[in-house]
């Protein structure tokens, strides 16, 4: 019965070298503390007592901490350390996507959410920039899926590397992304949309020796014209994304 709960335990939560140096060390200050306690404890009742045999108090008021602390203490830091390591990994794999390391969808909407509402509260302009990145899935299958993979990292470390550390930047579907801007108006998301455009332009993937060229869409909105409700900027975006596709599709001819 007792043993059930260890083994869970143990494969939730295994127990790492970095969890035991980190028991070591915090192990190690409790036994100093401890020894450090029972001599003051002990030399004050060797003075208060007047006890002659001050040396076996002493050895014994040694041996104490140093019997019961380390092995009470080391497995249970140990464990605990690896419990709190399990628990900042589970937290980190809710919030962000597993293959760019942006936020994920529903962390980023939860942001962006209350994004909108600091933004009422203080009243000022929120944009968003919905991102797709053009047939992303005839690449992927003209390179393969490792390639476009590798595109996808890339093109989200540069894009990260470009905006402020008050934008909020996710992946949320596929190979579309979302950046969102806080205190800026449309306009000043229009210019960010051209600057995106821009740096895609200079992204270099290789399959072998051939380029990878590749283009993005992108969509803006602002609550500035589509008011500070979720749906309604992310339809707006959504709505104007489209409107780009249309624009840049090829007419057919009769």
């Amino acid at each position: 019965m007792a043993s059930a709960p260890q083994g869970r335990f143990s494969q939730a939560a295994p127990v790492h070298n970095t969890d035991r140096f980190f028991a070591l060390r915090l192990t190690a200050a409790y036994t100093l503390g401890g020894l450090v306690l029972s001599l003051l404890i002990t030399t004050v009742g060797v003075l208060l007592t007047g006890q002659r045999d001050w040396l076996a108090a002493i050895t014994l008021a040694l041996l104490i901490p140093l019997l019961l602390v380390p092995p009470v203490c080391y497995p249970m830091l140990s464990r605990l350390s690896a419990l709190s390591r399990e628990n900042r990994l589970l937290r980190q794999q809710a919030r962000e996507d597993h293959l760019t390391g942006l936020f994920n969808r529903p962390h980023l909407l939860d942001m962006l959410e209350r994004e909108l509402s600091l933004s009422q509260r203080h009243d000022y302009p929120v944009s968003i920039l919905l991102v797709d990145i053009v047939d992303f899935s005839d690449i992927a299958d003209r390179h393969g899926r490792h390639l476009g993979d590798s595109l996808l990292r890339v093109f989200s470390e540069r894009i990260r590397d470009k905006i402020r550390d008050s934008d909020l930047f996710g992946r949320i579907d596929g190979a579309q992304f979302l950046l969102v801007l806080p205190h800026t108006d449309y306009d000043d998301a229009l210019h960010m949309a051209q600057g995106l455009q821009a740096l895609t332009a200079t992204i270099q993937i290789q399959d072998g020796e051939q380029p990878v060229e590749f283009e993005i869409r992108i969509g803006a909105a602002c609550t500035e014209n589509s008011g500070r409700q979720l749906n309604a900027l992310l339809n707006e975006a959504d709505y104007m994304l489209y409107q780009s596709r249309n624009e840049h599709r090829p007419h057919e001819t009769a």
